[in-house]
């Protein structure tokens, strides 16, 4: 009998749980001013009390009601998927308004879409399906297999580098883009470490002050072993000058950084896309209002930056830190001002203070003690918890540098540093040996321009060599 297996499952799980028991009284009701028939449910008389099973539209009902007993005892569930229509009363009357037969439970049907190349999963029609629609990567745009290109020791569509391999890990990878910290220069050639710079023009006092010589930088791309550089025109917005700082390469190898213009210094800075070849500057995100000076990004997509309230100020200045998101160039996290023993970092000069994560992830800034000189503040080397703002461990560098931007080179504590006092050149310093860091000149004044501001971008494993 169908509908007692339901009235079990009822007393378990509801049998489906769609109806009251107000409903079932209901159904009762209608039955006995219009009986209908089924043809598959039935009545059991247990002593005295008889029960009810009424399917109706797919809901089966179930009751039970004495004859004489005041007690009575109802129950019914709902299901979604059956085609019957049936009635059950204990009248005896009987009309029958669907004669369909139960047929249980539909299971529901599915159907296949069309194939997708590019979602990265081989389905009916295709040969391959890599998650791209490149063409010689092996896996060709229509999702058909096809030559591997990368290695071929040609530039071919979609490739940044091709240095006759497709290995990992050597400046071309194993798609044929170049890796970070790398600079493939010519095509079939192994790739070699580098980096870039920028320096801007000074503006000379009076101090944090619109500038009378605004904008005037020029961009730089270096190699680590000290054999090239490329110099770029000026940095520009649509053709118009534009100051630019706080540089830094992401894990793709794209370089960016923070441009203002330095006649409007209200307007703050904001997150561009560089192009080290033209100097062309294409804007991210929108004017903060604050002065980016230091920036840099992690492994993990994370990008920090130091924060002053203006431009060029030659004065004692408390430093900040924030959190900025890639995409939309506004801040997420800050900014706060860092502290060091419970009490603000205060440097002389607002332009020394670039971001420098190390090979295992430990954030730096480079500082510089207060002022104001003579003597000249020395330049410090600061390791930072983002979290807390908080200096966990500083490093005192020579006398003789004022180190501007900083990146580090390979898995050690060596760093690439930029001066800008005096002839504004470039230097390896060895952060394991303060106080005079075992400096190497790397190259000597490479940007033709009297530096007021200076920075360096690179990755944060920049192989030495």
């Amino acid at each position: 009998m169908v509908w007692v297996g339901c009235l079990v499952l009822l007393d378990i799980a509801g049998c489906g749980g769609g109806s009251t028991p107000e409903d079932s009284a209901t159904g009762s009701e209608t039955g006995s001013e219009t009986a209908a028939e089924t043809q598959s449910s039935s009545t059991t008389t247990v002593g005295e009390s008889s029960t009810t099973a009424t399917t109706t539209g797919g809901s089966v009902s179930a009751s039970a009601t004495g004859t004489e007993s005041d007690t009575g005892v109802s129950a019914s569930a709902t299901g979604t998927e059956s085609t019957t229509n049936t009635t059950e009363s204990t009248t005896g009357t009987e009309s029958t308004t669907d004669t369909t037969e139960p047929t249980g439970t539909t299971e529901p049907t599915t159907t296949e879409g069309p194939a997708e190349c590019g979602n990265g999963v081989v389905e009916a029609g295709e040969e391959c399906d890599d998650g791209n629609l490149v063409d010689g990567d092996g896996c060709d745009a229509n999702c058909v297999l096809g030559e591997v290109l990368c290695g071929n020791g040609v530039i071919d569509p979609g490739e940044t580098c091709d240095d006759g391999n497709n290995d990992p890990d050597d400046g071309c990878g194993s798609q044929c883009a170049t890796e970070c910290g790398y600079l493939c220069l010519e095509v079939g050639e192994p790739c070699i470490s580098g980096f870039n710079a920028v320096q801007c023009a000074s503006p000379g006092p009076p101090w944090g002050e619109a500038s009378p010589i605004g904008n005037t930088c020029r961009l730089a791309t270096l190699s680590v072993d000290g054999n090239y550089i490329a110099l770029s025109p000026g940095t520009t917005i649509d053709g118009q000058p534009r100051h630019l700082d706080a540089m830094y390469t992401d894990p793709a190898n794209e370089l960016y950084g923070f441009a203002g213009n330095t006649e409007n210094i209200g307007d703050g800075s904001q997150l561009v896309a560089v192009n080290a070849e033209t100097g062309e500057l294409t804007p991210v995100g929108p004017s903060l209002g604050v002065w980016i000076m230091g920036a840099a990004m992690n492994d993990e997509g994370q990008l920090w930056v130091t924060v002053f309230d203006t431009f060029e100020f030659n004065g004692n200045a408390s430093v900040s830190i924030a959190q900025v998101d890639p995409d939309s160039g506004m801040f997420i996290d800050g900014p706060d001002v860092l502290t060091e023993d419970g009490k603000p970092v205060v440097v002389w000069s607002s332009h020394v203070s670039d971001v420098a994560f190390r090979f295992d992830g430990a954030m730096f800034i480079s500082a510089n003690e207060a002022g104001p000189p003579p003597p000249e503040p020395r330049s410090r080397y600061l390791e930072v918890d983002r979290a807390t703002a908080e200096v966990l461990s500083a490093v005192d560098g020579p006398e003789d540098i004022y180190a501007a931007g900083i990146v580090f080179v390979g898995e050690e504590q060596k760093i690439v540093a930029m001066d800008i006092r005096g002839a504004d050149d470039i230097f390896i310093l060895d952060l394991s040996a303060p106080p005079t860091l075992n400096e190497a000149l790397l190259y000597a004044d490479p940007i033709p321009t009297n530096s007021g501001t200076a920075d360096l971008a690179g990755c944060s494993k920049l192989n030495p060599q």
